[in-house]
């Protein structure tokens, strides 16, 4: 169910704003290494975990609020994961996460000349697609559910980049989970974080600026 509320929520965004002003497409794809922290519910002990190399790519808008300030929400295929540290007892553990997202963002451009250096910001929900976690040579299949999984993620986002004349962009961003993608009081509170860098195009006859 929420796989699919996620691109409905994406195409009303659209809809919304392509009455009122022009709606410029782009597309971007990116590299990120994601991490987490990793609580126990009744000792509060933290577990350490390493990161984990990531991709992302997908497809996004542009809409000018005011002046320099857009709406820039975009719908992206993304892979989360980390690496439990291994311990004297247990050996490690590699989660993988994949999702289908809705990063909500607000883009300040420094620059009104359609070139320069940009920041963007803003919540981002994602709903997960299918996770594994493997141990060794075994890999299984991690269930969703009230006492499993989480389906539903919510990160806080943040980017930096450079916008060229060409429609190229590139930036660099940091994620931060503020929900636990555990449910359940057996499982231990896990929030995701990543950082990554990405490389944007803008679409034939997107953003000509006047």
């Amino acid at each position: 169910m929420v796989i699919r509320i996620v691109p409905i929520v994406f195409l009303l965004f659209v809809s919304a704003f392509a009455f009122s002003q022009p709606v410029h497409w782009n597309i971007r794809a990116g590299w990120h290494a994601s991490t987490a922290q990793i609580i126990d519910k009744s000792s509060s002990k933290k577990t350490p975990s390493n990161y984990l190399n990531g991709v992302s790519a997908g497809i996004g808008i542009k809409v000018q609020f005011d002046h320099q300030l857009y709406f820039s929400p975009r719908i992206q295929y993304s892979m989360h994961g980390f690496e439990q540290a291994a311990t004297k007892n247990d050996p490690s553990q590699q989660y993988r996460l994949h999702y289908i997202e809705l990063p909500i963002l607000l883009q300040l451009d420094f620059s009104q000349k359609g070139q320069g250096f940009f920041t963007s910001f803003g919540p981002s929900v994602g709903g997960a697609i299918a996770g594994s976690r493997k141990t060794g040579n075994e890999k299984q299949a991690l269930l969703f559910g009230m006492t499993q999984y989480n389906r539903v993620n919510i990160d806080a986002l943040v980017q930096f980049g450079y916008g060229f004349k060409n429609g190229l962009s590139v930036d660099a961003s940091y994620t931060y989970g503020l929900t636990s993608i555990t449910n359940g009081d057996e499982l231990p509170i896990i929030r995701m974080a990543q950082i990554g860098i990405g490389l944007s195009y803008r679409l034939t006859g997107s953003t000509a600026q006047k």
